[in-house]
């Protein structure tokens, strides 16, 4: 599959699609889980996290939905949840957004981080670039040209 190849090219140590998790894990647990989708997905990794694991949300990509997380739970099991919300960032904090922006820029500027942008819409085409990134159609950065 395309989506294997591409993500390999990161140098990842193992690659897991969306619709193979979380069985193909076999009850692994991880340190560190990033979640920028949500809804089920974020259900299924809720419970994915080691002892002294964190989830990290950051998105929402699935349609809205709740997910209840009881602290209780995560206390016992020793988990953390933590988000991340850029929009809310900039309005109650513009500068310290704008300087995360400005080292994220220098580490792409001078090769540290790489971005691929594999996809260009024109404002005309949001809908369409939207559901691909909701549907898992995309690969790498997708953007959207305003003028």
């Amino acid at each position: 599959m395309a989506w294997v190849g591409f993500a390999a090219g990161f140098g990842y140590d193992r690659i897991v699609l969306r619709g193979d998790f979380p069985a193909v894990l076999g009850g692994e647990r991880f340190g560190v889980i990033l979640d920028p989708v949500g809804g089920a997905t974020r259900r299924a990794v809720l419970e994915q996290p080691a002892a002294h694991g964190r989830l990290a949300v950051f998105g929402s990509l699935a349609p809205f939905e709740g997910v209840p997380a009881d602290p209780g739970d995560l206390l016992m099991n020793g988990r953390s949840l933590v988000t991340y919300n850029s929009s809310l960032l900039a309005d109650t904090h513009p500068e310290r957004l704008a300087d995360s922006a400005r080292r994220a820029l220098a580490l792409v500027a001078d090769g540290s981080v790489r971005v691929d942008i594999t996809a260009e819409y024109g404002l005309e085409d949001l809908a369409t670039a939207v559901q691909r990134l909701a549907e898992g159609g995309t690969r790498g950065k997708s953007v959207l040209r305003i003028a």
